[in-house]
């Protein structure tokens, strides 16, 4: 019996080394499938490195009335607009305020330990019958082999019967459960977001510098700043982003 334990061990850790020596992408894909499967959820798994996501959706994505049970499909963005389309609008703003503290507050550790956390918080979801749902969200970041900061996001939409205001941060090694604190105003500088304010106005880099009497090559930082903050690929989308959320005018 002993034997043949051992073999049928040594054969199942054949097949978890081939599957961990594939591209890390199609192995974060089998977890996300995984995911979709086993809790009915909607699994969306993103590159933020190509800016690209794979989305699978479990049978609850009947209730909103998107994609097919046990299907995928895979776009060209890190931001799955059809599901954030259905998010109630109040709900999308503390979402996003939320998601961004968190994402921040990740990128910025330089402890591989800060991804043992992840973020879980509730929205109310429009469901294909026009009614809106609780939905309970969860977040979670990978580091990319030899890459420094996040690679990959996962994020999981599950039906709930429970509201909360509050985000949570849950580490996965010791069970530690505490509040997401967010504040809009330390997301962005008051520098930042003057600049970004001037930007919205169409100013220029180089007369940026010259009215806030700092070097272009300081405004160009702050604009790299601000788009990396606001998780966005330009200027443009993150002027659209920051007044949705209030930061600007």
């Amino acid at each position: 019996m002993i034997e043949i334990d051992d073999r049928l061990s040594e054969k199942f850790h054949q097949q978890m080394d081939g599957i961990y020596a594939q591209d890390e992408e199609q192995h974060l894909c089998l977890i996300a499938q995984s995911y979709s499967i086993c809790e009915n959820s909607i699994a969306v798994l993103s590159n933020l490195r190509i800016g690209k996501s794979h989305i699978f959706f479990g049978k609850s994505c009947s209730i909103l009335g998107l994609g097919k049970p046990n299907t995928i499909q895979t776009v060209d963005s890190v931001w799955e607009e059809e599901i954030y389309n259905r998010i109630h609008p109040d709900d999308w703003k503390k979402r996003c305020l939320q998601e961004l503290t968190f994402f921040r507050k990740i990128s910025s550790s330089h402890s591989k330990e800060s991804f043992s956390w992840y973020l879980e918080n509730t929205m109310r979801m429009c469901g294909k019958d026009g009614k809106f749902h609780y939905w309970k969200h969860r977040i979670f970041y990978f580091s990319g082999n030899g890459q420094q900061g996040i690679s990959y996001s996962l994020c999981l939409y599950n039906l709930t019967s429970e509201d909360s205001e509050a985000a949570y941060l849950i580490n996965t090694m010791t069970g530690e459960r505490k509040i997401l604190p967010t504040d809009e105003n330390q997301l962005l500088s008051a520098r930042e977001k003057i600049i970004l304010q001037m930007i919205q106005t169409g100013t220029s880099s180089k007369t940026i510098a010259e009215q806030l009497k700092i070097s272009k090559h300081t405004v160009d930082r702050h604009r790299q700043n601000i788009i990396t903050k606001l998780r966005v690929n330009n200027t443009i989308e993150a002027c659209h982003k920051a007044k949705r959320l209030g930061m600007i005018d």
